[in-house]
């Protein structure tokens, strides 16, 4: 997770980290199997995610990896 305010992004932001952009989605299920993407997570914190793995692991990121906004 981040310490981005997920409500304080702009409309259709997108996230890149570890040189991938992500897309915005509300629900896991939005998007198929192995797909990344970031999420408003129950604490209102922009999350990066994998439907159905790991973005640690799938996207190679680590506690301190750098997360941008692509507006």
């Amino acid at each position: 997770m981040t310490g981005l305010r997920a409500a304080m992004l702009p409309p259709g932001a997108r996230l890149t980290a570890a040189g991938r952009v992500l897309d915005r989605a509300r629900t896991f299920s939005d998007l198929p199997p192995g797909a990344a993407f970031w999420y408003e997570n129950s604490n209102g914190l922009a999350e990066l995610a994998v439907n159905q793995g790991r973005a640690d692991r799938d996207l190679g990121l680590a506690i301190g990896s750098p997360v941008e906004i692509v507006a």
